[in-house]
């Protein structure tokens, strides 16, 4: 034998070897890429999936929204109905403490009438109902009127 020949018998030995010693690594890789294989076969179906549940979750939101808002609609006028009540009493309230207000001024300037003129017992009673009564139309003004509407 020449020595090409016993070269190439050298490398032939060699490569042996070396398949011999990679083919379990190769198997194993073998089994990855299968696994790999199998997942990516599967791939489509879960997004399909997955977009079938995201587009049913969507409308779901969709509807329930419509409902928010249809249900909101139906709420605002009582809303506003109920604000304009509360800002009618408010005035209301406003206006009948303005003149109760008054009234007391109003009678606390009788007492002192009464007190002033030295009225006492029954005839103080009755100066102070005739005080009264020649202010009735003061008074009258004084009263909170209440509005109908």
């Amino acid at each position: 034998m020449d020595w090409i020949g016993i070269g190439v018998l050298i490398i032939g030995v060699a490569f042996s070897a070396l398949v011999i010693v990679l083919i379990k690594p190769l198997r194993k890789l073998t089994d990855v890429l299968k696994g790999v294989e199998q997942t990516t076969e599967r791939l489509p179906k879960v997004l399909d999936d997955s977009a079938t549940q995201a587009h049913e979750v969507f409308q779901n939101v969709n509807a329930t929204l419509v409902n928010v808002n249809e249900q909101v609609q139906s709420v605002n006028p009582v809303l506003h109905i109920v604000k304009d009540a509360g800002e009618a009493s408010q005035q209301l309230t406003a206006v009948a403490l303005e003149k109760t207000l008054e009234l007391k001024k109003n009678t606390t300037e009788a007492k002192e009438f009464t007190d002033r003129k030295r009225y006492q017992g029954f005839y103080g009673i009755v100066s102070f109902f005739f005080y009264l009564f020649q202010n009735k139309k003061d008074l009258k003004e004084s009263l909170p009127k209440v509005n109908a509407k």
